[in-house]
């Protein structure tokens, strides 16, 4: 997905992907240490959390048109999406009832990868980093 160098929002959006991808594989090792089945629990929420973040982006990034009926369609599409998230988390609780609190985390990765980029912003407030 390109983005445009007018929209500055754009700029946080990768970075927030950047930090999720990185906390993914490391939040993975460490969970490893308690268990494999609390690492594979932490990785498919985490891989689930990276799939509804860039899933996210691509919707609202299309929904932003001048077309009335586009902005419906992917405002469907993103109300969906929820549906899915659901989905998702009832068959991971039904294959890993035991490793409710590392697959949470996973699930929750886009947390920490947003309050990493305020870290981020505080640290360099200034900064226009490029891609």
């Amino acid at each position: 997905m390109t983005t445009s160098p007018e929209d500055p929002g754009s700029h946080h959006l990768i970075w927030i992907g950047r930090f999720m991808l990185a906390l993914w594989p490391l939040g993975t090792l460490a969970w490893l240490l308690r268990s494999r089945w609390a690492a594979l629990a932490f990785a498919a929420g985490g891989l689930g959390s990276l799939g509804f973040w860039f899933l996210h982006r691509l919707i609202v990034s299309r929904m932003l048109t001048p077309s009335l009926r586009r902005r419906w369609f992917y405002g469907l599409l993103g109300i969906l999406k929820l549906a899915l998230i659901v989905l998702l988390l009832r068959g991971m609780m039904a294959c890993l009832p035991r490793e409710v609190l590392p697959l949470a985390t996973g699930i929750l990765l886009f947390v920490g990868a947003i309050l990493l980029e305020a870290l981020r912003l505080i640290l360099r407030p200034g900064s226009r980093d490029t891609d």
